[in-house]
């Protein structure tokens, strides 16, 4: 292995430590550099391969058992090894001398995983009638009351869970689409893109995302069960995730073909995510691209 190689495995491995263990010691720094913790560990994976980024990912795993215990070591595990070697060997693998999985597939594979993980926890906290978000919504309630703030504690407990796993899907999401960017900038990467790779989403993200609404509406109705509102409104976020990228995709493509300013892309982009509300539609150009092929009518225009 050449010396600059390993200079960038430990540099790789450190940065990611620091990124996430960075708020222990600076809360306000750390809280804001922790959101691309997986930025430097993907890097690494994709420039130098999968036994290269294991090299580099046992430093930050080493430091949250030295840190944070081994309840921390479980954390990060869940949170940060499992989906990084999980993209990383979708992105890698082969059939046939070509790979099996573009983008577009990784996207897929691990929204409908997680939903599926998801989906296999709730089932089992309701088969067994568990008290963990009574418990959750008690405790919001003393923080509510000490603080004086005038908020529902179950509703919060319905949309908490969803919006943690919007966001950690985002993270994750976003810091391999720009490792991904920097090493092709860089031609850095093992993997290049290919002319032939799969560019669009399955339909099922559209049957799932109004089952979900419909879930919600179901439960409000009908079943009045808390932990089934929860998991309802968790799947709603999860299936609008993957739209959502889709949609990001698609307002790019609409403002290429209008030969927009680069700089009123960027604009968009940060006051989707900074107003949050914007996302509605963005998401809504992912839902209807099935129907309208969007995607296939604005590529058509620059091939």
């Amino acid at each position: 292995m050449a010396k600059s190689d390993i200079r960038l495995i430990i540099q790789g491995g450190a940065l990611c430590a620091a990124f996430s263990f960075m708020a222990l010691f600076i809360p306000i720094l750390g809280a804001a550099v922790n959101y691309f913790a997986l930025l430097p560990i993907f890097y690494v994976g994709i420039c130098l391969g999968i036994r290269s980024y294991l090299l580099a990912i046992s430093i930050p795993l080493l430091g949250s058992i030295v840190l944070l215990g081994p309840a921390g070591a479980g954390i990060f595990s869940i949170t940060i090894f499992a989906p990084s070697i999980a993209i990383l060997y979708w992105h890698f693998l082969k059939k046939k001398n070509a790979y099996e999985f573009s983008p577009t597939d990784i996207l897929h594979l691990l929204s409908s995983r997680f939903l599926g993980l998801v989906s296999i926890v709730f089932g089992y906290l309701k088969l067994t009638n568990s008290h963990l978000f009574d418990l959750l919504a008690q405790k919001i309630e003393v923080i509510n009351n000490l603080a004086k703030i005038p908020s529902s504690p179950s509703s919060l407990v319905d949309v908490l869970p969803g919006i943690f796993s919007f966001l950690w899907l985002l993270m994750v999401w976003l810091n391999f689409q720009m490792a991904y960017s920097v090493a092709l900038k860089s031609n850095k990467s093992i993997r290049k893109p290919s002319i032939k790779q799969n560019i669009f989403l399955p339909p099922i993200w559209d049957i799932a995302l109004v089952t979900s609404l419909w879930l919600i509406i179901a439960n409000q109705l009908f079943i009045g069960s808390p932990i089934f509102g929860i998991f309802s409104r968790t799947a709603l976020c999860i299936c609008a995730f993957p739209l959502l990228i889709d949609g990001i995709e698609i307002a790019q493509l609409m403002a290429r073909s209008f030969q927009l300013p680069r700089y009123a892309t960027v604009i968009f982009m940060v006051l989707t995510f900074l107003l949050v509300w914007p996302m509605i539609f963005v998401v809504v150009l992912g839902l209807v691209e099935p129907l309208y092929g969007l995607k296939k009518k604005y590529y058509s225009k620059f091939n």
